[in-house]
């Protein structure tokens, strides 16, 4: 399978606790077309560009042509974010690792997750939340109709939030939870998985390089390289 990514951290100089922010979650690797984010710290909404340094709260709003992907900085998930999409990125520290959530209100997102420890990933709509500990998989979310999660590998615990019930998706298979409280997976139609921006042919590796600099001027780098 293609990767999206190879994800490298590497230190200019010493780490310093002050290098990164402790809200600071995410950098956005890639953006496409009309992509807006809402600042938690003071609630402005602006551009949202390439290397970007997402923190705990931030919403990521795309419009019709918009697309992004984000990477977490402590292990590599990778988030792709298509059009017409809203969500808010949030994350919790804890030691070395970061407890992600992804609260979207609608729209399309696809997640590689890193294996992560159980709950540590979650994805949270309107109607379901879809919880994993290492996989790939697609959710389609619509407040009014209701979500499907495309297995692409892995596992993902599937739950509608109105009455409770689970089932375990797995690749190959789609996840349907509507807001009336249905709940039921079947094998996949492949012509209904969303299209990846980033898989079609002849896409090249660039590189990205952002560097923090901490309150001691103490530098770290942080380098990606990306397709």
């Amino acid at each position: 399978m293609k990767k999206y990514l190879c994800f490298h951290l590497f230190l200019a100089v010493l780490i310093t606790s002050g290098a990164l922010a402790a809200s600071k979650i995410a950098v956005a690797t890639k953006v496409q077309g009309k992509v807006d984010y809402i600042r938690v710290d003071n609630g402005k909404r602006q551009a949202l560009k390439q290397g970007t340094v997402l923190a705990d709260g931030d919403k990521i709003v795309t419009g019709a042509s918009g697309f992004v992907a984000i990477v977490f900085i402590d292990d590599k998930s990778l988030v792709k974010i298509k059009e017409d999409t809203e969500i808010e990125i949030t994350g919790k520290r804890s030691q070395a690792a970061i407890s992600k959530r992804l609260n979207m209100d609608n729209g399309t997102i696809r997640a590689k997750v890193t294996k992560q420890r159980k709950g540590d990933f979650v994805v949270q709509t309107p109607t379901s939340v879809a919880s994993v500990k290492g996989t790939d998989f697609w959710v389609i979310s619509n407040p009014f109709t209701g979500d499907q999660l495309f297995g692409l590998e892995g596992l993902v615990n599937f739950t509608n939030l109105l009455t409770g019930e689970s089932i375990n998706v797995a690749a190959g298979f789609t996840g349907n939870s509507t807001p009336d409280g249905g709940l039921s997976v079947g094998e996949t139609d492949p012509n209904t998985i969303p299209q990846d921006p980033d898989e079609a042919e002849g896409a090249g590796e660039s590189v990205m390089r952002i560097t923090f600099v901490g309150p001691d001027g103490t530098q770290k780098v942080l380098v990606i390289h990306y397709h």
